[in-house]
């Protein structure tokens, strides 16, 4: 019996920059590799990958567009075959795929039969990747009004605690994420002559939404994270960035958007950590964009990229002590402990769906790798100065720098808020469990207060 040795195709599209490694490693992995295997051609491998959800129809369209205006390297030309192949047979093909995703749907009860039925009657813009998308996709065609999906959330949110119930929501949250990336596109400028007052808010937009997305990549570090400028940083953020900009530019008026003035703001080389600061540029406008590259756990190897506040980066990573960690400790509470004391006492870490539905709220208006963490009310924490003693070995005043999530701010298209102010930590009965004091409510409420004041003076105290 003759055996016949395949290679994968994968690599190659790898290299032509249509999959990433990550979605190459996913596709060797995957049980049915062999299928995509028996195909031939880089087409075919790439539908294959495009049917099992490990590469996106939408992504796919985005590089086409950068590949027709900037990209121009050696590999466009065979790039622009591949997908000159691949598009028309996925624009054919979206019906059944997405089909399945909906009767999964239909089978949780997220959607009725009727609205199944009335959205497979109706033409799909894409192949879908979840059932998230595609119950976004239900809600944005008019099928499902959005009173209804609202009150879907709501009743989901009673039905967590059990483990279909938590699935289920976490669906209907991520669907609820993308409907608000698909609403702010529609909002985008229709044409050229609205460029002037738009591309301010379309970099905006791209600030706070990269702010939101974790780039993970396998580096394997020893005594250092990768460096600020480095490709395999910068790329998957720029990527990210790209396909936001095609999602809401679809016209391409403001062309690609770019990193320049790339800087190290400090490395904190005991912790494997780097703060980088640089400038998001995108049809003439600029603003400023920060980001830390840091290990998922101390034992993980697995970097992340997360745009940060600058405010933040700079305060965290201006000063770093002689042995690589971050300067301001807040001894002798720590760092660690004062942020759980605060968080105690600052809500819910989940933010709740409540509002979510408000098409001017970009903090929220992501296609995809939103981080709870990001989102919820309180972002980041950072302590910025020494703990000043009250009373001896019990009681400390410590300067900390908040990150918080305005709602009203968001919906006028506002970043996240830096609070800052001095708060009274206390130690409780347990060995190093600290809390904050009866006093905390009114702390907070002035150091807000004063940072709306900074805001409104131009950022003058």
């Amino acid at each position: 019996m003759m055996t016949v040795e395949t290679v994968s195709c994968f690599p190659r599209l790898v290299t032509l920059g249509l999959i990433s490694e990550a979605q190459c490693e996913a596709g060797e992995r995957h049980p049915r590799c062999g299928d995509a295997e028996a195909y031939e051609g880089l087409a075919q491998q790439l539908i294959w990958l495009v049917r099992e959800r490990i590469v996106s129809h939408a992504k796919l369209l985005a590089i086409r567009e950068r590949s027709i205006s900037e990209l121009g390297d050696q590999n466009q030309r065979e790039r622009d075959t591949v997908l000159s192949q691949v598009l028309p047979q996925l624009d054919a093909l979206s019906p059944s795929l997405n089909e399945t995703l909906l009767d999964s749907l239909l089978r949780d009860g997220l959607i009725t039969k009727h609205e199944h039925d009335s959205t497979m009657a109706q033409p799909f813009p894409i192949v879908f990747t979840s059932e998230a998308q595609a119950l976004a996709h239900v809600v944005d065609c008019g099928v499902m009004p959005l009173a209804r999906f609202d009150a879907l959330a709501k009743q989901l949110q009673s039905e967590e605690a059990s483990e279909a119930g938590a699935r289920r929501l976490s669906i209907v949250e991520e669907a609820c994420s993308t409907l608000l990336a698909l609403r702010m596109a529609q909002v985008a400028p229709e044409s050229a002559s609205e460029k002037s007052g738009a591309r301010g808010w379309l970099v905006l937009f791209l600030v706070i939404g990269i702010m939101l997305f974790a780039g993970y990549k396998g580096f394997r570090w020893l005594d250092a994270a990768p460096a600020c400028d480095s490709s395999a940083v910068t790329k998957p953020i720029l990527s990210k960035m790209a396909s936001m900009a095609v999602t809401l530019d679809p016209a391409h008026v403001f062309g690609s958007p770019r990193l320049t003035d790339i800087r190290e703001v400090g490395h904190a080389s005991a912790r494997h950590q780097r703060g980088c600061s640089a400038k998001l540029e995108l049809g003439g406008e600029s603003k400023p964009f920060s980001y830390v590259i840091a290990p998922v756990s101390d034992t993980n190897e697995t970097m992340t990229v997360t745009g940060t506040h600058p405010a933040i980066v700079e305060a965290r990573f201006a000063r770093i002590g002689s042995d690589g960690s971050f300067a301001n400790m807040a001894e002798p509470i720590g760092r660690d402990a004062l942020e759980a004391a605060m968080r105690a006492v600052m809500g819910d870490d989940r933010p709740s769906l409540s509002g979510l539905l408000n098409p001017m709220d970009p903090t929220k208006a992501l296609l995809s790798h939103i981080i709870p963490e990001r989102i919820r009310e309180i972002a980041e924490i950072e302590p910025i100065g020494a703990c000043r003693e009250l009373q001896r070995g019990t009681r400390y005043a410590c300067k900390v720098m908040v990150e918080r999530n305005d709602p009203i701010l968001q919906m006028v298209g506002q970043r996240s808020e830096i609070v800052e102010g001095e708060f009274t930590f206390e130690r409780t009965g347990e060995p190093g469990h600290w809390r904050v004091s009866d006093d905390f409510q009114s702390e907070f409420a002035s150091a807000l207060h004063a940072a709306r004041v900074r805001a409104a003076g131009g950022g003058k105290s």
